[in-house]
Order: structure tokens, then sequence, then C-alpha cells
């Protein structure tokens, strides 16, 4: 009479096979053996499908993409905020983000290495397998920022207002002149021509600026600014936008203008989309303005 028990060592393939199968999610198949009668069966491991990988998206650019949320930089030292318009665009698109912007970059140091701060050119997280690309960056190039918080601390000290992150012995620096807009255009077709090299099937996007101020705002309190303050200041961010929107169109790239959609939500409106003066930071986007610029991102990418 034949023995009913079972070789140990089928035992010990179907028990792996069932622990592979647990811990892995392969599934088994069975195979029948090369057998006249084909009644033997042998256990055999289906091909493992991996999971698909969220395709990839790299934001490039300064403080306005890296939505600093206080006047500390973080560990990174370059203000990266979790709810910054990357963050929320890679999210409403389902894509993996490689943050690599940085607040207080200019757009010469998207395409080399950062003396200032010691970081490598963000250019470099563009790898072959990135889908999507956005960049917001030549505000540092002219000192719009920068500019307009030196202006109004100057102001609020000498109106008698002191604050604890003012420094009044600061000078604004020189207004920008034409060059310097033309350097920035330069720059952006670059770093999109730059982008293609390195990943040929992405999607190049500029973002330009949230404007801080309109002239035909009524000054308030959050903005500290003499009107021909105003006036430069409106004049810097819509010929910054201008330079981002010729570069756009000389290289096939998409444009999204935040530089419009903003004029509704400058510091002084009703809905402003921006800190005024004192603010953490000043004059950089509140959690609607990084909402707000998402919003305008997401539905320029998504089908019509």
């Amino acid at each position: 009479m034949p023995s009913s028990r079972i070789p140990l060592s089928r035992v010990m393939v179907v028990v792996v096979a069932m622990a592979l199968v647990a811990g892995l999610g392969v599934a088994i198949a069975t195979s029948r053996e090369g057998t006249d009668n084909g009644s033997s069966t042998t256990p055999t491991m289906a091909v493992a499908h991996p999971v698909a990988q969220l395709p990839k998206y790299v934001a490039m650019g300064s403080s306005f993409a890296s939505g600093p949320s206080s006047n500390k930089r973080g560990v990174s030292n370059c203000g990266r905020s979790d709810d910054n318009y990357p963050n929320r665009v890679a999210e409403a698109l389902h894509m993996r983000l490689t943050d690599a912007t940085c607040a207080g970059s200019t757009s010469s140091e998207i395409l080399s290495p950062s003396k200032r701060y010691h970081k490598p050119a963000q250019i470099n997280s563009v790898t072959p397998d990135t889908s999507l690309v956005t960049i917001t960056t030549g505000g540092n190039d002219v000192g719009y920022i920068g500019r307009l918080a030196v202006q109004s601390c100057i102001n609020l000290t000498y109106s008698g207002v002191s604050s604890p992150h003012c420094n009044a012995a600061r000078l604004p620096s020189a207004a920008p002149v034409p060059a310097d807009f033309v350097k920035v255009e330069h720059n952006l077709e670059e770093i999109a021509r730059e982008v293609r090299r390195r990943a040929p099937k992405a999607r190049v996007v500029f973002v330009d600026y949230l404007p801080v101020v309109s002239v035909a705002d009524v000054v308030c309190p959050n903005l500290p600014l003499a009107p021909w303050e105003v006036v430069e200041a409106s004049f810097v961010a819509d010929t910054l936008a201008g330079a981002t929107a010729q570069a756009a169109r000389a290289t096939g790239s998409t444009l999204v203008q935040a530089s419009q959609a903003g004029k509704a939500h400058t510091v002084c409106s009703p809905d402003p989309w921006l800190q005024g003066f004192p603010g953490k930071p000043p004059y950089h986007p509140t959690t609607s303005g990084k909402a707000g610029v998402a919003a305008l991102v997401v539905s320029a990418l998504r089908p019509r």
C-alpha cells in the first residue's frame, strides 16, 4: 500500500510560496510537467508587475515658488514650505515632486551653482524621466521684493513706527535698468533649452510673479510706500512679467500669468494673496496666494 505521507521537500516549497504571496503580493500559478499522463503539477512564480511610478515633476525658482512661511529658511536654507505651489500642483496632478526651489536665488543660479548659498545648480534636478518643470525666477535679478522691503522699512521708521525685522540703516538697491530685464529673459530662454536637452519629453512651464501692488491701489497700512514707489514697483513687476512672457513665446513653453490673475489680490486688495509689511516674510505669498497660483498652474496643465 503506497504511503500517504507528503515528502518534506514539497511541503517546504508550498510554505515558501505562500509566504511570498502574503508578503509581496506575487501571484502563484501552476504549470504542468512534461509527463505523458499530465498528472503531476508544480507551483511556479508568476512574473511580478511593479507598481507604476508617478511621473516626475521638478520645481525651480526663487522664494515665490519655495513659499517660505516665516523669516526662518529652514533646514535647507531655502525656505521651502510643504504648502508651496509646487507641492499643491504635485498633489493635484498626482506627480512625484523634486523641489529644487530656493529663496534668494537668481535665474543664473538655476543654471549654475550658487556661490552665495553654496547650493548646486537647480537644473541638476532635471533628469531624462522628468515630465514637468515649473520655473518662477527673475525677481531677485532685478531686486523686485528686496527693494520694496527696504523702502518700506525706511518709510516706517521715518513715520515713527518700529519693527524688530526692520533695519532702517540699509539703503535700497538701485532701480533695475533695461539691460537687467534683457539678461533675465536670456537666462529664462537658456533654462528652457537646457531643460529640453536634459528631459526632451518634459513640459516646461513659466510661472511669473504675483504683483505686490497695482497703480490703481489705494495705499493701505500694510503697504508703507510712497506713491512714486508704488508706481516704480508696478513698473518693475510688469516689465518682469513681460520678459517672462517673451521667453515663453521664444521657447514654445507654457506661460502661467500669476501677474495678471494676482492684480485682484494685491497687498491692499480685499483678498490679498501676499503678506503686507511687516510680514513673515513681507511681500510674499500667503497660504491663499500659494493655493491661488497652484490652481492657475493646474488649470493650465489639465486638458481643456
